[in-house]
Order: structure tokens, then C-alpha cells, then sequence
């Protein structure tokens, strides 16, 4: 029996980060694919998902948002332009990104991490929509 100020969990299956291609002549990429206006006593956006590079060139970005980072695989060496420190990130390594934080993204290799931000849906993968459970085919 369920009470009516509980809330049911979202849960998407199969959300993995094989199913997202970068685009062609791109060397990364952002794939949001879940975002909700918080219901808190400052209302936010708060949007995941995955980021994937492979070498290429830098990926520079400036943050008006926060973001946190968690690498997955491979490596993502991140320049902080504040501190001139490139820090080379590799699973299990975590990333806290500031509002006003300006990085350059770059890999020798490859990288995946998943993210989680205080914003809006800005890319949303089309290969990761419908998977909520109770719509998804898995």
C-alpha cells in the first residue's frame, strides 16, 4: 500500500554509456539523460548523465553551473586555467566543478565519466530516451 505523500523512485534501465555514439567529426561528447526541477527550499535544475572524449582536440569549458564528475574508464585529463594544473583523471578519480571553474577536456586515448549538474537538459541522447522502466523494451 502505497501513501499519498510518497513519492515512486524513477529508474531507467539500460542508461548504459555504450549506447552513445559521438557525433560524426566529434571528439566528445555530453549526453544528458535525466533532469527534474528540484521540489527543495531553492529550486534547481539537477541533470545527469554521460560524458564521453576520445584524442583530439581540447574541449574547453567555462562553468555557469556546478557539476560533479565521476571518471568511469579510460583517462579525462582536465587543465584547471585557474591553477595551470592538468589533472589526469582515471576511474575511480571524482571532479568537483565550481561556478565560474574554466577547463580545457583532452585525451591521449579515451575517456567515459557520468556527471550530475545543476542545470537544464541542453543535449539529450536520443538513444537513451523511452528507457524509463514501464516504457522500456529491455
Amino acid at each position: 500500500m502505497m501513501s499519498d505523500s510518497l513519492i515512486p523512485l524513477t529508474v531507467i534501465k539500460g542508461a548504459g554509456h555504450e549506447f552513445i555514439p559521438l557525433p560524426k567529426g566529434e571528439n566528445a561528447i555530453t549526453a544528458d539523460f535525466h533532469s527534474i526541477r528540484t521540489k527543495t527550499e531553492s529550486p534547481a535544475h539537477i541533470t545527469s548523465g554521460f560524458y564521453k572524449i576520445e584524442a583530439g582536440p581540447e574541449r574547453p569549458a567555462h562553468y555557469n553551473f556546478e557539476e560533479s564528475k565521476y571518471v568511469l574508464s579510460g583517462q579525462i585529463d582536465i587543465l584547471d586555467e585557474a591553477t595551470g594544473i592538468t589533472h589526469h583523471l582515471v576511474p575511480g578519480d571524482f571532479a568537483f566543478f565550481h561556478v565560474g571553474s574554466k577547463v580545457k577536456f583532452s585525451t591521449k586515448s579515451h575517456g567515459m565519466a557520468f556527471y550530475a549538474v545543476t542545470r537544464p537538459v541542453r543535449f539529450a541522447h536520443p538513444n537513451l530516451e523511452g528507457r524509463e522502466e514501464g516504457k522500456s523494451k529491455l
